[in-house]
């Protein structure tokens, strides 16, 4: 639901027209009205649960829009003055009142973020969204490297001069632009996280963005993806501001979210500066309550990357780094493998507390 109005006892939110197509011609709500009105105020009918991904969830009961039921009745005795028959197939206008509140919401701030380089697979990258939701990831990045294919990057934007944008939140479609640009497909991703969403019952939706929410970082171009390089420069920049401000460096009390970089086979771990050292996930993941996972691109991460890695792992290495490499297993994995198997283990992790 739009987060624009807070669900409370009594609220009252309008339903977009996909919505209410999906509730009245796929779920059949308010399908039993045909022969009378029926004024039943039972909570056992023509209900649905609905979250705003801030009040928790509520029970609310559909009804159709005030606006429309008096449109119709002014139209049937229109239709039927002209000898016409009135229009059956008119997709309602639907709001949906809360009534109970189901549960309540938690914290969605150690939600893990996910740093991914694109796949060149529309329906890999779909999966990838799909089950990364259902482990509860919170953020979900695209970001460059040197090895990503310009395949991916075709898979990942498209051009809203040639086709219209589906909008996510709000249903319905967007009209194409003018200008013959290329912007991320993030709507489609979102579409596919929300799905998700609600097949696992999560009461909230991960941002799929190229936004990167570090303080003193102004907010990217919407078609532009950050580089990897950036990216870590930006994050332990952050992390030393930061932690100059506050003098602690105790990441553990001081709440900070730590990168965890995912090398594969464990690459840098011959290494002889103990620090760099690549960590198995599981034990990177004790007693870190805020992380963030760097996942390469299908060509692997290059050979600049790897010594850029084990340079900055040293220079911040400790207990308390910002930023630590981690292994995910002796086997290469896919790129869609990768980002689910890192939430899964902090699934793993954060479940068993």
């Amino acid at each position: 639901m739009p987060n624009n109005i807070p669900l409370r006892s009594g609220t009252l939110v309008h339903l977009s027209s996909d919505q209410a197509h999906y509730l009245t011609n796929v779920m059949r709500i308010l399908k039993k009205r045909k022969s009378k009105r029926v004024e039943d105020s039972s909570l056992g009918k023509d209900c649905v649960r609905i979250f705003d991904g801030e009040n928790g969830e509520w029970l609310a009961k559909v009804h159709i829009s005030t606006d429309q039921q008096n449109e119709s009745s002014s139209g049937r005795g229109r239709s039927r003055r002209d000898g016409r028959s009135p229009r059956r197939n008119r997709d309602l206008s639907l709001v949906a009142e809360c009534a109970l509140q189901l549960r309540t919401q938690n914290s969605e701030d150690d939600r893990p973020w996910v740093l991914f380089a694109p796949i060149r697979s529309r329906s890999r990258m779909k999966i990838m969204i799909e089950k990364c939701t259902e482990l509860g990831v919170g953020r979900m990045i695209p970001v460059t490297s040197d090895r990503i294919e310009g395949a991916a990057l075709m898979a990942l934007f498209e051009s809203n001069s040639k086709e219209a944008t589906l909008d996510a939140v709000y249903g319905g479609y967007k009209q194409p632009q003018e200008q013959d640009h290329r912007v991320p497909s993030f709507g489609k991703l979102e579409v596919h996280a929300i799905g998700a969403a609600e097949q696992c019952e999560r009461l909230s939706i991960p941002f799929v963005t190229n936004d990167l929410p570090l303080s003193g970082m102004s907010d990217n171009s919407p078609n532009t993806l950050l580089k990897v390089q950036d990216f870590l420069k930006e994050w332990c920049d952050d992390w030393e501001k930061r932690h100059h401000l506050s003098g602690d460096r105790d990441v553990s009390t001081s709440n900070t979210r730590v990168l965890l970089i995912c090398r594969e086979r464990a690459s840098g771990a011959d290494t002889n500066d103990v620090k760099a050292r690549v960590m198995p996930v599981l034990q990177a993941l004790r007693g870190r309550q805020r992380v963030s996972f760097l996942v390469g691109p299908e060509g692997g991460w290059s050979v600049e990357e790897e010594e850029m890695f084990d340079e900055t792992c040293s220079k911040y290495g400790g207990d308390f780094s910002p930023v630590q490499s981690v292994s995910l297993g002796a086997s290469v994995l896919r790129a869609e493998t990768a980002c689910v198997i890192a939430v899964g283990a902090w699934a793993l992790m954060h479940d068993s507390k």
